[in-house]
């Protein structure tokens, strides 16, 4: 310091004098490091690769230059004369290369290899950038990342940070090329398609491997751009997407149709676990299952939550969801269709099997009484193993299930004809065993929850069949019983009044039931003149319980839609009667005709057990005075394949079950 006094006087601040020095030292220094990267600047006749191959020797010498001052010199300025050595040199260099690169790149992008579609072009491995202008791009990114110790006060002054918009048109072309590129490897690798044997003989195919590995390559590709601006990577994020699901979307379409062109598909081929075609299509559904679960974290890495939050946040609520669905709806598309395609494959097994499974169920229903329901259900069992086990050496566990869930299916359809078939001559014990034989089914597809989960075994079907065991094993009185508790059932939980409402009251007095039928609002019109004669009847069920209480009916009003009855009625019955939980009033609204029969307009249901009189005995109540009015919906039947009317109907020797069958087909909606 006193040498500097000395020899500048007039002087008194070394530390600018310090800064000066490095300032011209870093130019000198980036020119001679330039005339010693930039080989091939000067040439005629310039390659562009070879030029941004130089532009990356430059930044990647300048870049080590900066680590190594950074190490050794930026403590020993900054401890000694008070200089932000590391500062003072990067932010001049950040300059000198804004001002070189940044017109030159984006030129050099334009001119990029392989703008002509029909070039032909090689994908980048996914972690080596293997073209110039990609190395170009991750030098000046590491470049740009060292901006980060500067002070946080000088990051907005630097003017190389958005280099990244210089490569804008390489990328964007490098995207269209990759779908294109991706889509002809996924041809290539399905001709050239062979089948590895993996751990436990699963069966994989390569094209599958192969599909993934092109599709990975791209996915990392642009992870490893590291693109900093969210919003702006929108389109590019929208491009890798396209290109990967595009891809997959076609893997799936041509590994279908080579499955439909080895007869897979023919109705007349049996199902053999040996048969090639068999082996093929268990090699192309485990093959569109793993391309198919590669897919699914494809938005989470891509980060599309991220960019589209961002989007949201700076746009407006009427093109939120428009960027939204154009993002999420390939990625929730695609392994959506190539599901579609697997279970469309897995469907064929259950159809192949059926007929040795309608053989096997037959012997089972049919098997002397004599005959336990163990032995008569082994040779549907035996089967079923023998198939099944090879099945589940070859396939992926979810598609093994899926497999498993089609032919519980298909032997829940055939237990279901043999069911159902004519009953006239089949006693209890048929559909005991047949009952027997469903509960070891279920233990059979479940193997001690190794196999299908107890939840999906017992769904909808599984119940169904369950409850048309029960009603075939029911005597018809009590079968019709339970079809009008499940119509009282759907009363209470009606809302629509879609047929009109029926206005009532109704108490209960020691052993006599009032009931008042007050009026209907918008009775269905039957008429030719657009109105109806309607009227009402009024009927107790169960007709067992109430055998001595003959059903009353209110007077015809004519033409009229919103018919006044004010008409009251009276039944002798017990509380007790009323008080089971079976006992109800049926309202059947009909309309009156004189030449022909009457048409039925609707029906409503009202539990006993709830009315006055009943559910609180210690009030007497003698008369309707301060009831309140109960609206009860008018209904018709919407289930016309309803299963206790589908097991009376085949009772061809029972008259009560087909008379019943009769009246209520009158009651069907007709839409």
């Amino acid at each position: 310091m006193k040498a500097f006094r000395t020899c500048c006087p007039f002087n008194k601040e070394i530390r600018g004098e310090i800064i000066t020095a490095l300032r011209k030292g870093t130019l000198e220094w980036y020119e001679d490091t330039r005339q010693q990267t930039m080989c091939h600047d000067q040439e005629p006749d310039q390659d562009i690769d070879r030029v941004l191959q130089d532009f990356t020797n430059l930044v990647t010498a300048l870049l080590v230059d900066l680590e190594q001052g950074l190490l050794y010199y930026n403590s020993l300025f900054e401890s000694t004369n008070g200089v932000p050595y590391f500062s003072a040199v990067y932010k001049q260099l950040e300059k000198l290369m804004h001002n070189e690169l940044g017109a030159r790149v984006t030129t050099a992008c334009l001119q990029l290899h392989g703008q002509n579609r029909d070039e032909e072009y090689v994908l980048p491995p996914g972690a080596e950038i293997g073209t110039p202008i990609f190395e170009l791009y991750l030098a000046l990114q590491d470049f740009v990342n060292m901006k980060e110790n500067l002070p946080q006060s000088d990051h907005k002054t630097l003017a190389i940070c958005k280099y990244y918009e210089w490569f804008r048109p390489a990328i964007d072309k490098w995207l269209d090329l990759a779908k294109l590129k991706a889509i002809q490897r996924v041809r290539r690798a399905a001709e050239l398609d062979r089948i590895c044997t993996g751990e436990y003989f699963v069966k994989h195919c390569t094209s599958a491997i192969d599909a993934t590995a092109c599709f990975y390559q791209i996915k990392e590709f642009w992870k490893k751009l590291a693109w900093p601006d969210l919003v702006g990577s929108y389109n590019f994020v929208l491009k890798v997407i396209d290109a990967i699901c595009s891809s997959a979307a076609y893997y799936a379409e041509i590994t279908h149709q080579k499955l439909a062109d080895s007869g897979y598909y023919e109705e007349h081929i049996p199902y053999k676990t040996t048969d090639e075609v068999i082996a093929q299509m268990c090699v192309a559904i485990n093959g569109l299952e793993y391309v198919r679960r590669w897919l699914l974290d494809l938005g989470e890495e891509l980060r599309v939550e991220q960019i589209l939050t961002a989007l949201e946040n700076q746009a407006g609520e009427s093109v939120r969801m428009q960027w939204r669905n154009t993002m999420i709806t390939p990625l929730e598309q695609t392994p959506g269709q190539m599901l579609l395609f697997i279970n469309q494959i897995v469907s064929r097994i259950g159809a192949k099997m059926r007929p040795p499974l309608k053989k096997a169920m037959f012997h089972l229903a049919w098997s002397p009484d004599s005959l336990p329901t163990t032995e008569a259900i082994a040779p549907l069992v035996e089967y079923l193993d023998v198939h099944l086990v090879t099945l589940n050496s070859a396939l992926l566990v979810a598609n093994f299930n899926r497999v498993l869930q089609d032919i519980w299916e298909v032997v829940l359809s055939e237990l279901g004809s043999q069911m159902d078939g004519n009953a006239e001559d089949k006693p209890v014990m048929f559909y005991e065993r047949l009952h027997e034989a469903l509960d070891l089914l279920v233990r059979f597809f479940n193997a001690d929850d190794k196999g299908l989960p107890l939840e999906i075994l017992r769904r909808q079907s599984f119940m169904n069949a369950e409850e048309r065991l029960q009603y075939h094993k029911m005597d018809t009185t009590f079968l019709i019983d339970r079809y009008y508790q499940q119509r009282l059932l759907d009363q209470l939980s009606t809302t629509s009044y879609e047929y009109g409402v029926l206005t009532i009251r109704a108490y209960l007095n020691h052993d006599s039931l009032c009931l008042e039928v007050i009026n209907a609002r918008d009775v269905i019109p039957l008429d030719p003149n657009g109105f109806s004669d309607p009227f009402v009847i009024i009927e107790l069920l169960p007709r067992r319980m109430f055998e001595h209480c003959a059903e009353q009916q209110t007077n015809v009003k004519k033409k009229t839609l919103n018919p006044m009855f004010d008409e009251c009625f009276e039944f002798s019955v017990s509380v007790e009667q009323c008080r089971d939980p079976n006992a109800m009033v049926l309202f059947t609204v009909m309309d009156h005709d004189v030449l022909t029969a009457n048409d039925f307009a609707g029906e409503a249901f009202l539990g006993l057990s709830t009315i006055p009189g009943v559910a609180d005995t210690n009030t007497s109540i003698d008369n309707f005075h301060g009831l309140k009015h109960q609206e009860l919906p008018l209904m018709h039947q919407k289930n016309r394949h309803h299963p206790i009317l589908q097991i009376l109907e085949t009772r061809i020797g029972d008259k009560m079950a087909l008379d019943f069958v009769k009246k209520q087909k009158q009651r069907f909606a007709t839409t």
